[in-house]
């Protein structure tokens, strides 16, 4: 299988009986003892899943979920609680885990959700894998959905109509026409929130806002920085200029990218809405439901 498992507790036993019980499966499986354990070889190896606890020291998993997630967007974390702290895990699915694991835990439990969990990084991995050249000034998500059939020099100028703002953290990050409703995340994190409630979050390469280019009024939520970030923001009347100087094919291959990243988001807001409810769309396949 050669798929790539890090473990992380800081409970001895537990550690070994889910390395075991993984390796029985035919896996690759690394442990850590604790939260800064695990981020010292996350920053040197990569990892098709991540099963993480929640209660460690020097770092614990909530703390350990966001610094995965800014050294690997994409990754696929698990976090292990007791049944006394599922708001917790409830948490961490807000904040971008695929799932969680409560303990003592289940074997076919364990089986179930690994299965899931990597077959869901595998349909990650078919766009992630996919390298920009050393040339490429943009950050690879854009890249590969949003400016997709673009020149490298269209997508150069496509940039330079963008308007690159610093945050700090705690700042409310500006959604407004004048400005512009369509952002970039170039560095940092930005916790996305409607009513006050943390809904989404994004990092680096990251974009938000962009079915405004479609409808101006279609920004309902805030955004806030979750750390130091640096925004790229775009401009709806910039952005219409651009476009009236290019070929009309052009605007139309923009429509169709657009459409395509409001769909890939939605379809990720139902797989964490069929989590939440206990249902995994993988399952459904395998059941034919």
């Amino acid at each position: 299988m050669n798929k790539r498992i890090l473990v992380v507790d800081d409970e001895q036993n537990i550690r070994d009986i889910m390395s075991e019980y993984l390796k029985e499966m035919g896996y690759q499986v690394v442990t850590a003892v604790d939260g800064q354990d695990a981020l010292d070889k996350v920053e040197i190896e990569q990892f098709d899943l991540y099963i993480i606890d929640v209660y460690m020291p020097r770092m614990d998993g909530p703390e350990l979920l966001v610094r995965i997630k800014e050294i690997q967007p994409l990754a696929v974390i698990v976090v292990a609680t007791g049944y006394s702290s599922i708001d917790v895990a409830v948490k961490a699915i807000r904040n971008g885990a695929f799932h969680y694991l409560t303990k003592p835990i289940n074997a076919d439990e364990l089986t179930s959700v690994v299965e899931s969990g990597l077959k869901h990084s595998s349909e990650l991995g078919e766009v992630s894998h996919v390298t920009p050249s050393s040339t490429d000034v943009v950050t690879e998500p854009i890249d590969l959905i949003l400016l997709k059939g673009f020149t490298h020099e269209q997508q150069q100028e496509f940039h330079q109509t963008g308007t690159l703002m610093p945050y700090k953290n705690g700042d409310p990050i500006l959604l407004n026409e004048q400005l512009g409703t369509m952002i970039v995340v170039q560095s940092g994190r930005v916790s996305v929130q409607l009513n006050g409630v943390q809904i989404d979050a994004l990092s680096q390469g990251d974009i938000w806002g962009e079915e405004t280019f479609l409808n101006t009024n279609a920004v309902f939520t805030e955004l806030v920085a979750k750390s130091d970030c640096q925004i790229v923001h775009f401009n709806r009347r910039k952005l219409i200029e651009f476009f009236t100087y290019q070929d009309e094919s052009l605007t139309k291959r923009f429509m169709i990218n657009l459409i395509q990243c409001v769909y890939l988001k939605w379809r990720k807001a139902m797989y964490k809405i069929g989590l939440f409810s206990g249902y995994s769309p993988y399952q459904a396949k395998n059941t034919g439901a």
